[in-house]
């Protein structure tokens, strides 16, 4: 038998066989005497062996063993050109893939929806006709909408609005918006300083003249400072009036002594009733039992927004 040859290191492609049958050197020496070389030949037992063929000859390879009456297998590729073989092997899976990835890519980039939320989705009308003065509608494109600039636009062109918020949610244009629980003031520039008039957590900030001195999920407390009189310009700090809207998250405790002691509904209801115009972002109720009764405390989440200018 002639030397067991390893594969090259060449680009060459080869197929592995799987051989069943007698006499496997006979079969060898036939194979090789047609002109064919075998590559890595392993021998498990006396009826069977696997070896590699070149692919350029794997169909003489494959006319030899079927004449000599042998079983034969096909049982994978190796070589540095199998990977291309699977590509072409699959073309028309990978063309299908490729466009579907493009579809979706594309896709995810079109609005196909704007949805509003908050109290002051009654205005929804206005903003609408405020988005398609800007060109911003259904099937827009995403990538051609800057949201924040987006945001402040709507809140500039309605007085009644205190806080806006516009997200991308699949191919949602989601807008929320907040009514100003306050009556608004005319912009008289002289405002050095915001500071908040309630506790809770920092949810937005947006400085247009000033100097930021909390950040998102900051904790605050009544009376804290959150955007000073000042700019720093060419390393030089100068003073300046503020303009800024900050938003806050505030928990709101209220409680409630009930006889029954499956009123968390009921108790969660009175809450909701007493904070009717807040934004309202959730609510948790937790029950104690007292000699009066059972006590239900009610924590509420809301939305406060600060303006300044």
């Amino acid at each position: 038998m002639r030397e067991n040859k390893k594969y090259r290191t060449d680009v060459e492609l080869y197929c592995i066989y799987e051989i069943n049958g007698l006499n496997l050197d006979r079969f060898i020496n036939t194979v090789r005497k047609r002109g064919i070389d075998l590559y890595d030949v392993k021998k498990y037992s006396n009826k069977r062996m696997r070896l590699a063929v070149k692919f350029s000859l794997s169909q003489n390879f494959f006319a030899i063993a079927e004449e000599l009456c042998y079983n034969i297998k096909k049982v994978g590729e190796r070589g540095r050109a199998r990977p291309l073989f699977s590509l072409l092997s699959s073309f028309g899976l990978v063309i299908g893939a490729a466009i579907f990835i493009a579809v979706a890519i594309l896709a995810n980039d079109i609005v196909f929806d704007v949805c509003y939320s908050g109290t002051g989705k009654i205005y929804h009308r206005e903003v609408d006709k405020y988005l398609e003065s800007k060109g911003v509608k259904e099937y827009s494109k995403f990538s051609d909408i800057d949201l924040m600039r987006l945001e402040d636009g709507i809140l500039a062109s309605n007085d009644r609005l205190s806080f806006v918020s516009c997200k991308k949610k699949g191919n949602r244009l989601m807008i929320e918006l907040v009514l100003s629980t306050e009556k608004v003031k005319a912009l008289d520039g002289n405002v050095y300083q915001m500071v908040s008039d309630a506790a809770g957590e920092v949810e937005s900030v947006k400085v247009y003249r000033g100097t930021a001195v909390v950040k998102v999920g900051d904790t605050v407390k009544v009376g804290d400072l959150l955007v000073d009189g000042f700019m720093t310009v060419k390393d030089q700090t100068v003073k300046t009036n503020v303009l800024a809207s900050v938003t806050l998250i505030v928990d709101q405790t209220e409680e409630y002594v009930l006889s029954g002691d499956d009123q968390e509904e009921k108790a969660e209801l009175f809450a909701l009733s007493e904070h009717f115009e807040k934004e309202i972002i959730s609510s948790q109720v937790e029950k104690f039992q007292t000699n009066e009764g059972y006590l239900y405390r009610v924590t509420l989440k809301y939305r406060r927004a600060l303006c300044v200018g």
